[in-house]
């Protein structure tokens, strides 16, 4: 396929997958007058499904490709998310256990932001408990299977270009996390951009990246909650 196919693919469904994401916080907040918060998470999430996955699908046509084709089935999905599930738990246990009570705590950018956003309620915690998984499956299409993918096609099959498509699509991670703070965009840059392109490299499917993902982001919401 040429390059200049994949190189459209990359551009369209991103840019399309990004303005379905500003959608679908904007709707519940300007159209329908909510609050970032509590239930209110849930609707993102939804919206983020309804929104992106098309945006994402004009994306792969592009390239000549379907869901599937980027690893989206359930081959092998018991093993997948037993992987994914246990990467996530180790991450958590590390992660809170050690590296964020040694560098600040609650006063980390990361968990000062998010701790915001989840409040001081148990509805708070649920709306991003749903979030975590409606949206995961948007980030996961988007970033594996359309952004990794297409850099992967472009640069070519040597090591090198594989090394060189999984660091740009970490700092694409990353930079997407930017409101986090510099501690998020380490953090998301090294689980979410790094451990999560190589388990999709290893894996060769989505599925243990979308569990992966979609834990780690419930047991940090659970765990922010209660310890900050």
């Amino acid at each position: 396929m040429a390059r200049s196919r994949w190189a459209l693919a990359l551009f369209v469904g991103t840019g399309l997958t990004l303005a379905a994401d500003f959608s679908s916080q904007a709707i519940p907040m300007v159209l329908l007058g909510l609050p970032l918060e509590r239930f209110t998470f849930a609707l993102v999430g939804a919206l983020k499904l309804v929104l992106g996955l098309p945006a994402l699908a004009v994306g792969l046509r592009l390239a000549g490709l379907r869901f599937a084709d980027v690893g989206l089935v359930t081959r092998d999905w018991r093993v997948d998310s037993l992987i994914g599930g246990s990467v996530a738990v180790l991450f958590a246990a590390v992660q809170f256990l050690i590296i964020i009570p040694n560098t600040g705590g609650a006063a980390r950018s990361d968990i000062v932001v998010e701790s915001a956003r989840i409040g001081h309620s148990l509805s708070g915690v649920a709306g991003f408990a749903v979030l975590a998984w409606t949206g995961v499956l948007v980030e996961e299409i988007l970033f594996r299977g359309l952004i990794f993918t297409s850099l992967r096609a472009l640069f070519g099959g040597s090591k090198m270009a594989l090394s060189v498509a999984v660091l740009l699509t970490v700092l694409a991670f990353a930079t997407g996390h930017g409101y986090q703070g510099w501690a998020g965009v380490i953090d998301t840059g090294l689980y979410g951009g790094l451990l999560l392109t190589l388990l999709y490299v290893w894996r060769g499917r989505l599925t243990a990246c979308i569990v992966a993902h979609a834990c780690w982001n419930t047991l940090a919401t659970v765990c922010i909650y209660f310890l900050y």
